[in-house]
């Protein structure tokens, strides 16, 4: 009975701690959006440059998890974990000193290789130690304790900013990291996957930074360039996609095992979370804009609308274990992608405040479990030892799939008038296309998982 309660108090102390890595990831992310006026301001650059605060930092960020998982499965989840808590602590702190656009840019693309690493392999770790019927349970709480970092996060980076400065957005990263590197050195236990063989895939890892990295940046350029120049861009890049593909197929140990696509209920557990996250960080980014830019709101009272959003997310997360008991994985996605199509299209039919605060309420919810019920529902479809390679594969497809979004609806903004009443239509552009995208995710998940039957469990642990 002791050795019962011990494991169980053990199992929830590394939920927590996981979860506080987890939880300074999302709070940086949100804080950082809601400052992105002031950054500017303080740069002297536009709000709508300084985009790629937000998209370099995915750009290494989505690269990492695709290495984040093979690498955990490797050399340790737990070690590899630790090394990612401490990267993106020491980072903070140059992103915090950075004294133009460039060096903030370049320190936020360094700081997206710690959070690339922490985000998979928190999620690998808690998996590893969950069995197969706490599996969506723990995966869900772990999103609401990470989540409430999405609550806090925009009041944090409006209060800080508006009072003391955006850059201690940053610095205060550092003693939550500690803690978090504590707390997971000493409650989680070290995994691998001994069946991996081979050396990790340096090539995939450049064919795929390569050319996420050029499909972004030609995507940016389309009202700057040529369009010789942003269709070479935007080509090359899906050719270096293309290779990657090609590659990840014939190599030994690929860090994108496609063969796990072959897995129908895989495939469609992944399209919802890209549908769903790619409508999540349109809804963000084009809230962010329209409370600041088009609105005219401070950053801290932007910072307190945002609670609208990201409360809903934190709360929707802690209820959603046991929802998910009732209703099952896939339903409770299919019921957070119509959430998301309801809320984002309240804001895209109207510009007032209520209906952007319903808006943002209702999408909340759907938020939280498009990002929580995919994950849960693709991993369990696949051997327990695959936990990191699966984890870290679904989240580069839905991280990846977020970051272009935002590429695409900054220049979609960026190809109206600049002046207010043209951003102000460019963002009810983005919460169309945004909505539209999680409908399109809803339709094709419920043909793909309707009706199929899932695995029998494996063996699990306890």
């Amino acid at each position: 009975m002791n050795d019962s309660k011990s494991t169980a108090d053990k199992s929830a102390l590394l939920l927590i701690a996981a979860g506080l890595a987890l939880f300074i990831v999302c709070a940086d992310w949100w804080s950082a959006s809601v400052a992105l006026p002031a950054m500017a301001d303080d740069l002297g650059v536009r709000t709508i440059d300084l985009q790629w605060v937000i998209t370099g930092y995915v750009l290494t960020f989505c690269a990492m998890l695709g290495v984040a998982g093979p690498l955990g499965d490797r050399c340790g989840r737990k070690k590899l974990l630790l090394w990612g808590i401490a990267i993106f602590a020491v980072v903070s702190i140059w992103v915090g000193l950075a004294t133009n656009a460039s060096m903030l840019v370049l320190a936020r693309v360094t700081q997206g290789i710690g959070a690339g690493l922490i985000m998979p392999l928190a999620t690998a770790v808690v998996s590893h130690a969950s069995s197969e019927k706490k599996l969506a349970r723990n995966i869900a709480l772990l999103t609401g304790i990470s989540m409430f970092g999405a609550a806090v996060g925009p009041v944090l980076g409006g209060f800080l900013t508006q009072y003391f400065s955006w850059r201690w957005i940053f610095f205060i990263n550092i003693p939550i990291c500690g803690l978090a590197f504590f707390m997971v050195s000493l409650f989680a236990e070290e995994s691998k996957d001994s069946a991996v063989q081979g050396r990790l895939d340096i090539a995939g890892i450049f064919l795929l930074l390569i050319g996420i990295s050029a499909v972004s940046v030609g995507i940016d350029r389309v009202p700057h360039w040529p369009m010789v120049g942003w269709l070479s861009l935007l080509m090359g890049g899906l050719l270096f996609l293309l290779a990657f593909a090609w590659w990840e197929l014939r190599t030994q140990s690929p860090i994108v095992d496609f063969r796990m696509f072959q897995n129908r209920r895989f495939v469609g557990f992944t399209l919802g979370g890209l549908a769903g996250n790619s409508a999540w960080c349109v809804l963000v980014f084009g809230a962010t804009l329209q409370l600041q830019q088009v609105l005219d709101y401070e950053v801290l009272n932007a910072g307190l609308f945002f609670l609208f959003l990201s409360g809903s997310v934190a709360i929707a997360s802690f209820i959603a274990p046991l929802l998910e008991q009732r209703l099952g994985t896939k339903s409770l996605m299919w019921i957070g992608l119509i959430c998301q199509v309801t809320g984002i299209g309240l804001l895209f039919l109207f510009d007032s405040e209520l209906p952007l605060a319903s808006g943002m309420l209702i999408a909340g919810v759907g938020c939280s479990w498009t990002w929580a019920m995919p994950q849960a529902g693709a991993i369990k479809e696949l051997p327990r030892e695959k936990v990191g390679l699966a984890s870290g594969t679904v989240l580069t497809v839905m991280v990846m799939g977020g970051n272009t979004a935002i590429v695409i609806i900054a220049m979609i903004i960026d190809l109206y008038p600049k002046t207010k009443a043209g951003e102000a239509s460019g963002i009810q552009t983005g919460f169309l296309l945004a909505s539209l995208t999680a409908l399109l995710g809803l339709i094709v998940t419920v043909g793909m998982l309707k009706g199929s039957q899932p695995l029998p469990p494996s063996e699990t642990t306890s």
